[in-house]
């Protein structure tokens, strides 16, 4: 479905991705690992348009969207859920799920069913509708930026570590809608520092290593290989 061949990307002078190639499949959940600066966010911020490669390409079903604007990208089909969930804080719940919706008809009677269903999808936020989104807890924010994401109907959806600074048991709830997301057909493209956890719902998995893929496998592949458990992983992975 998604797939990079060769992609370099530079902040100034800096080469952060080196000749970046993978691919997602539809249908699966394909995670990204990796210390930090090993270009985790980088690929995701170049795959949605943030961030132009000066080589190589990125296709979605066949199509390229290399040199595409980051809007003409979610128009397309790929939604970024960011790390650190960039909700807008002086917005409403409900004015944030609109924003979501931007690449669509602002005359498009389905918007307002959308917002039900992700109403019902994610239960805390309906009572919150018209409170301001900065107020919420980070498990709640958290759940707004996935679902303002799914408000863009995207083909792919990319998460840049989605259980970052949250709780234990809600770090288990976020997962558990990845899971269910899933479940219900939405590719995913997923990065995250917490392997034990991203390793539990992951079909495939590339670790990033200055900016190029040093290995890739599915999860049991990873749990078979102690070197690179231990290298890249570290001893908490069981």
């Amino acid at each position: 479905m998604l797939r990079t061949e060769n992609i370099t990307s530079f902040y100034g002078e800096i080469q952060a991705l080196n000749g970046l190639t993978l691919e997602a499949r539809k249908g699966e959940i394909t995670c990204l690992l990796g210390p930090n600066g090993a270009g985790k966010t980088t690929t995701m911020f170049t795959i949605a348009g943030i961030l132009k490669s000066r080589t190589g390409s990125i296709f979605l079903e066949d199509e390229e969207l290399t040199r595409e604007s980051a809007q003409t990208i979610v128009r397309k089909g790929i939604a970024l859920v960011p790390e650190n969930r960039l909700i807008f804080p002086q917005m409403s719940v409900e004015e944030n799920l609109n924003a979501g919706a931007f690449t669509r008809s602002s005359n498009d009677p389905s918007i307002e069913n959308d917002i039900f269903k992700m109403y019902q999808r994610f239960p805390p936020l309906e009572g919150r509708r018209n409170q301001l989104a900065g107020t919420l807890s980070g498990g709640e924010q958290q759940m707004l930026a996935i679902a303002r994401a799914l408000m863009a109907k995207p083909k792919i959806l990319l998460m840049d570590e989605p259980s970052l600074g949250l709780a234990p048991l809600v770090v288990k709830e976020i997962f558990s809608i990845i899971r269910q997301l899933n479940e219900e057909g939405v590719t995913i493209l997923l990065v995250e520092q917490n392997a034990r956890m991203a390793l539990k719902v992951a079909n495939m998995v590339y670790l990033l290593e200055k900016g190029k893929v040093s290995f890739s496998g599915s999860p049991e592949e990873i749990h078979q290989d102690e070197v690179i458990k231990r290298a890249y992983l570290g001893a908490e992975i069981k």
